[in-house]
């Protein structure tokens, strides 16, 4: 199969995804999870969250009302046969809702912060390794998160779903 430009699939099928893995409908190859530093192993690339911390500002920058900022800073390698094209939204933070599970997800700030934050379009060569910065608003009553990738290829179908589960600590503070 070929990559096709990933953009981020909606989130009731990736809600769907997730409802059929708890539910055992899943293999181990539809569904990986991983914590803080794990190589992540996706058909295009590897990526790993190498560090998480949430703040009430970055840079300047300030989220909405009763919102904080979820930093958190990835390695990915190139492990395709081909340069494949990358966006930050093909990655979401995510957080567990129940009272709001149709909405418990966030995507990259659109606002470039800082010079170490992933830009939002950008090309990844065959071996190239890139590590930055993604950076989200996610809700100040809420410190377990996940950063999640899922695969899409050119075909429509998706391929595997990947989450990196963490609990986010102000920034400063040991974990």
């Amino acid at each position: 199969m070929k990559l096709r430009n990933k953009k981020w699939v909606s989130v009731a099928a990736l809600a769907m995804m997730l409802v059929l893995s708890a539910c055992g409908g899943s293999s181990s190859e539809e569904y990986e999870e991983g914590r803080i530093g794990d190589v992540m192993h996706s058909e295009f690339f590897d990526f790993t969250v190498n560090n998480v911390y949430i703040c009430d500002t970055y840079e300047g920058y300030t989220p909405e009302a009763d919102h904080k900022l979820l930093v958190s800073e990835l390695t990915i390698k190139n492990t395709f046969n081909e340069t494949i094209p990358m966006f930050d939204t093909d990655f979401q933070a995510q957080w567990n809702d129940k009272d709001d599970q149709d909405n418990a997800f966030s995507n990259p700030v659109e606002t470039m912060v800082s010079e170490e934050q992933m830009e939002p379009e950008y090309d990844l060569a065959v071996d190239e390794e890139r590590t930055g910065l993604l950076i989200f608003e996610v809700p100040a009553d809420f410190d377990d998160f996940s950063v999640v990738y899922l695969e899409e290829f050119d075909t429509g179908e998706t391929g595997n779903l990947y989450e990196v589960f963490f609990t986010a600590k102000e920034a400063g503070v040991s974990v």
